[in-house]
């Protein structure tokens, strides 16, 4: 009998003690599934989970907007100023102070396949609330939730799950997140798109000519026509401006005689007319010359002044000049000062008052107008 040949047909595995679950089975194919061979072909395949946010209350969105869109992104960031210019990467701007100016981020970790949110040190700080949060909105000065950092302070990447709450400054958001990258009834938008919180800053000039053109159904959307369309309106909206700007006839304003109607006066270089500005040193409000004031007559010393007193110790007599007695040449009464008018210096002759004498201005134009009169 040769090796392997079996004795009898009657042989039980029970007697030769054979098993077969003792074989080996051999090289068995593990079947790969489907769906990665159909998400392979697919262009429009994203490998994140769709995340939405709907807007639960807000005092500086718009009531209109409340739904952010993130279907296309893996990234989001939250603060109050305008993402840089050439930035691709989508901002929701909350413009209050109590948001900093690059206040949290969402992204998604591609490693744990979850989306996840950081405090990128503000501030104010972000709270979350997880658990499914589906009650009423939430106010300042409620229970928030968890804060994600100390102030100032970057925090650790957070998951965020289905329905959790995040709350920055006073806008608070609802998280939906769903694998299958289908919206639920909850955060579905519009057919128009009116309730979409814009990710990306819009200049006013392109979305009032948006606004003029009026939206184009998805079944006629051309680029090259609706470019072509906002050129237009652009370009005709300008002309228009131009067009009333020149229609409206250019005619002279006399602005001379506008200020004489508003302030009716004669001329200030007329002769013999007194200046409405009382603004010279000499006319009083009133416009009166203030006359000057006569100085009193010399009175002799008093038996108390010090001065005599001292003079008198020294041996001078009342009646008599200072100095030596052999000198007489000295004077006995004190010089009188006379008064000026008209800021006239220091040996002016007087001059008889006239109406204008006290008005400076009013001299010059006599003396200017005498000149003239002269030379012709």
């Amino acid at each position: 009998m040769e090796d392997g040949e079996v004795s009898g047909t009657n042989h039980t595995h029970a007697e030769s003690g054979y098993d077969p679950a003792y074989e080996w089975p051999g090289y068995t194919e593990v079947p790969q599934p489907t769906t990665v061979l159909n998400e392979s072909l697919s262009s429009n395949f994203k490998p994140w989970s769709l995340l939405r946010l709907l807007v639960q209350t807000s005092s500086v969105l718009s009531r209109t907007q409340r739904l952010a869109v993130l279907d296309e992104h893996k990234e989001v960031q939250f603060g109050r100023d305008v993402a840089p210019a050439g930035s691709g990467t989508p901002r929701v701007r909350l413009k209050e102070m109590a948001v900093s100016k690059l206040h949290a981020t969402m992204f998604w970790d591609a490693g744990r396949r979850e989306w996840t949110v950081v405090d990128m040190g503000s501030k104010h700080g972000s709270f979350l609330r997880p658990g499914g949060y589906s009650g009423p909105t939430v106010s300042v000065g409620e229970d928030l939730g968890t804060r994600l950092s100390p102030s100032r302070v970057a925090s650790f990447p957070r998951a965020l799950k289905h329905k959790d709450a995040l709350t920055i400054g006073s806008t608070t958001f609802v998280v939906h997140i769903h694998s299958d990258r289908i919206s639920c009834e909850g955060c579905s938008s519009s057919g128009s798109g009116d309730n979409i919180i814009p990710l990306f800053p819009v200049s006013k000039g392109v979305k009032r000519a948006r606004e003029e053109v009026g939206s184009i159904p998805s079944e006629e959307r051309d680029a090259k026509k609706a470019l072509t369309m906002l050129k237009r309106t652009l370009l005709s909206r300008h002309d228009t401006a131009r067009s009333s700007a020149s229609s409206q006839p250019s005619s002279y304003v006399d602005r001379s005689a506008k200020r004489r109607a508003l302030f009716p006066s004669s001329p200030l270089d007329t002769p013999g007319v007194l200046s409405p500005r009382n603004d010279s040193p000499c006319v009083t409000s009133s416009g009166s010359v203030p006359m000057p004031e006569t100085p009193a007559p010399p009175q002799p010393l008093p038996e108390s002044n010090v001065g005599r007193q001292l003079l008198m110790k020294q041996g001078w007599q009342p009646g008599t000049a200072l100095g030596s007695q052999e000198n007489a040449s000295g004077l006995v009464e004190p010089l009188e000062v006379s008064a000026t008018s008209n800021r006239s210096g220091l040996g002016m002759p007087e001059k008889a008052p006239t109406s204008s004498s006290g008005d400076w201005r009013e001299s010059g134009k006599q003396k200017r107008w005498a000149d003239m009169i002269d030379k012709k």
